[in-house]
């Protein structure tokens, strides 16, 4: 059975990884979407998956740090599908080194796709949410607890868009708002985003893979499942916790792991060519990043009764 047939979803960051996960999952259970990133070329490949699934797809090529553009492609979605009942905000892009060779500009503008374009689309897509009483899913990330290196603008836009959420629901439970309000919180996760990393030079070197990383699948199947059943936040993988608690109970660990594993990264990194994601459209609706991630089996066992099937 298809528990969101007749839905009307909105997914930003559809072009590749979790995002186009996440569109595919919507159509298999019966969504139609609106597929929202900046390359027309991934759009193209996710929208091909939600027509196999017997779904409608609508592509729309937009930046998200463009708030004009993103609010006309908003207001195009819903006009084209006939209204929103779901929106699964995922855009993100970051640039990577360290915070006193990063150029001004690069870091400026992940804050203003990860955090900026967030909001901008929280508060476009809120209206036509409110007139639904919809679900409203946001991909956050365990950034917002444990710091990441080299990845200083992602990790400060993480921690400002986890704040901004919690406080968005709290507004909208006071005022008897029917909108709901999910984060996804995934540690991480194979998608093809440490392959489109920006670098002051424009290289980038060749990324160490985590010890453990979940596949854009088990991400998006909490999205989804939120949209069926919604709940304020999951956390994706059993290791995330793990560092979480580390991070609370015996910070001083947790902090000398990470500034070995930044050592590690600068002293042997060896440039290669990468596209510039920040600011060049990159997803070409591939949803691995070649580093092996596994489902994630504590997101399985928490969701079990509702969440959507499995096989992208």
């Amino acid at each position: 059975m298809q528990r969101l047939s007749g839905k009307r979803a909105l997914v930003t960051g559809a072009s590749s990884g979790i995002g186009a996960a996440t569109a595919h999952l919507l159509a298999r259970e019966g969504a139609d979407v609106a597929l929202l990133a900046r390359g027309e070329r991934g759009l193209a490949q996710v929208a091909r998956r939600v027509h196999d699934e017997g779904a409608s797809a609508i592509t729309i090529a937009a930046d998200v740090a463009d708030r004009n553009a993103l609010g006309q492609a908003v207001e195009q979605a819903a006009e084209r599908l006939g209204g929103l009942d779901i929106v699964v905000v995922s855009a993100a892009a970051s640039a990577f080194g360290t915070f006193r060779e990063m150029p001004a500009r690069d870091f400026d503008r992940c804050i203003a796709v990860a955090f900026g374009g967030a909001v901008d689309t929280i508060r476009a897509v809120l209206p036509h949410l409110e007139q639904t009483g919809g679900r409203l899913v946001v991909i956050g990330s365990a950034a917002d607890v444990i710091p990441l290196p080299l990845l200083s603008p992602y990790v400060a836009a993480k921690h400002a868009l986890t704040g901004f959420v919690r406080v968005l629901a709290a507004e909208l439970r006071a005022t008897n708002s029917a909108v709901t309000v999910s984060t996804i919180r995934p540690g991480a996760v194979d998608t093809p985003f440490l392959r489109h990393l920006t670098q002051p030079d424009g290289l980038r070197p060749p990324l160490i893979p985590p010890l453990v990383s979940y596949t854009a699948d088990s991400v998006a199947r909490a999205a989804v499942a939120c949209a069926i059943r919604p709940r304020p936040s999951v956390c994706i993988g059993g290791s995330t916790l793990l560092l979480q608690a580390v991070s609370s109970a015996a910070r001083p660990l947790l902090d000398r792991g990470v500034q070995r594993i930044a050592r590690y990264w600068l002293d042997h990194a060896k440039p290669e060519r990468a596209p510039n994601a920040l600011w060049e459209p990159s997803g070409d609706g591939s949803l691995s990043g070649g580093q092996k991630g596994r489902p994630s089996v504590y997101a399985a066992l928490r969701l079990a009764r509702f969440r959507p099937r499995a096989g992208v």
